[in-house]
């Protein structure tokens, strides 16, 4: 009967029975793939349900949603947690043997411990520590005792401020290959009384192992000449996305080194004494992805430029500005030099203003 009435409803509107079976054909086949569908998501959910629950952290840590343990794999991770007391470590130490990686991201400490974090058992096993966005102001020289095999420190994105009684903050990290600290250190006071104090960190760490250092996005202006001194295995060094002009540093500490990146910095030209330094390094050390003016006056770097095999992708770089205008955005290597010309003002202050504003927003909001 029901079969009937439906067949008449159709009828009743002059749907051929050609159309109404296809219909029906196709509301079988959407209901069943909604059926499917429906049990894949349950399953999935019950998989998620399954993931979550495994990494879900002991003791006072299993209050966060946003922490996750898994012991099997040592890594422990507290992300956007907003954590201000850095105490947090010492729970890990509690419940955990075996700490391989940790990573408190996101948190609010600013002070960190005067006192191990992981407290007074040495953790032989921890190779990765991530501290990045954390608002950290004070690093205090005790911090990092009792992590003797540390491989990877990152403290990136803090509002760290040096001081003379923490010189000694890395002497307990001895093995570290790779230290990040990008955007690090923002305050804009005394900056060359807090660049001496972080090269005083540097020495007193004596890391021999140490082959990445970035120290991208801090508005260093200047860097120090014995940058790289303190570190004879280091192989990168990232600098990417500061006020550098120039980089004038000790020759004989950058010979092994095999990138330095000096992307987006403030080189409009090469001048004469960085052209000397880097001819002194291996093919293709250098990184200089800047914003290049081309006219009458760039003649010299531009044929240094076309000859020197230190600089990589070199191919790629263009003129940002250029005198006259059809030059701007054609690639260095390939502008013909003899129609360049110094009719047009490339440098104005109101647009040096306006960049140094596109960079500060820039390096903010990243």
């Amino acid at each position: 009967m029901v079969h009937y009435s439906f067949f008449f409803d159709f009828q009743s509107y002059n749907i051929p029975r050609r159309s109404w079976l296809i219909s029906i054909t196709y509301l079988l086949i959407s209901s069943t793939v909604w059926v499917v569908q429906a049990g894949n998501r349950q399953e999935y959910q019950y998989r998620d349900d399954a993931i979550e629950n495994k990494l879900i952290c002991a003791g006072k840590l299993a209050d966060y949603a946003a922490c996750q343990c898994d012991p099997s794999a040592g890594e422990y991770s507290c992300i956007n947690a907003q954590f201000v007391d850095a105490n947090v470590f010492l729970d890990i130490a509690t419940n955990y043997k075996y700490i391989k990686s940790v990573t408190f991201h996101g948190n609010n400490f600013q002070d960190l411990t005067s006192t191990p974090l992981f407290g007074a058992d040495s953790q032989n096993s921890l190779i990765k520590l991530n501290l990045s966005a954390n608002y950290i102001v004070n690093l205090n020289s005790n911090a990092l005792r009792n992590m003797p095999n540390l491989q990877v420190l990152d403290i990136s994105n803090n509002e760290i401020v040096f001081r003379p009684r923490d010189v000694d903050f890395l002497t307990h990290t001895p093995h570290l290959t790779q230290l990040y600290m990008r955007r690090a250190f923002t305050v804009t006071i005394n900056r060359t009384q807090q660049f001496e104090l972080m090269l005083e960190m540097f020495r007193q760490a004596k890391l021999e192992y140490l082959q990445v250092l970035d120290l991208s996005y801090n508005f260093i202006h200047n860097v120090p000449f014995e940058i790289a001194c303190p570190f004879p295995a280091l192989q990168t060094l990232d600098l990417r996305q500061n006020f550098l002009k120039n980089f004038i540093v000790n020759e004989t500490c950058i010979k092994d080194v095999n990138t330095i990146n000096l992307s987006r910095n403030q080189f409009y030209v090469i001048p004469n004494d960085f052209r000397a330094l880097a001819d002194k390094t291996q093919p293709e050390t250098f990184l200089l992805r800047n914003q290049f003016y081309c006219d009458c006056n760039s003649k010299d770097f531009i044929t240094w430029l076309r000859s020197t095999k230190s600089v990589r992708e070199k191919n790629s770089l263009v003129c940002d500005r250029a005198s006259p205008k059809m030059y701007v955005g054609a690639r260095i290597a390939e502008v013909p030099l003899n129609k360049l010309t110094c009719d047009e003002p490339l440098f104005t202050s109101s647009s040096h203003q306006l960049s140094l504003i596109a960079i500060f927003l820039y390096i903010l909001i990243h």
